[in-house]
């Protein structure tokens, strides 16, 4: 009996270590990932985890992730359109600004780490 219990913390040091991948901090709202993906995914990976289609544009989680970051920077930010580069020339109404944060937020991680 006492062998039997004995393996538990062995048992528990080994679940622990299996990888999976990490949750999101909060459910993404289907709507929120859809205007993400219409508005940004050409040139950005809007998705939890891969790489942009345009290899100058980051992936959304390196943004959500970013030191510093927080919801009224990442808010003043896409509010003022003349912080983006000139090939992304398009305005975002502010329902569509709190609808992308409130997605972005979504894709952070405790353990992010880039992929590159």
């Amino acid at each position: 009996m006492i062998a039997r219990f004995a393996a538990l913390p062995v048992l528990a040091v080994l679940a622990a270590c299996q990888t999976a991948e990490p949750e999101p901090v909060a459910e993404a709202n289907p709507e929120d990932h859809a205007l993400a993906q219409a508005a940004c995914g050409s040139c950005h990976s809007v998705e939890p985890y891969g790489l942009s289609p345009n290899p100058e544009a980051p992936e959304w989680p390196a943004i959500a992730n970013r030191r510093g970051l927080t919801r009224e920077t990442l808010t003043t930010w896409l509010v003022d359109a003349h912080n983006y580069p000139v090939d992304m020339d398009f305005y975002l109404e502010d329902d569509e600004v709190q609808q992308l944060v409130d997605y972005m937020l979504t894709l952070r991680r405790e353990d992010y780490h880039p992929p590159y």
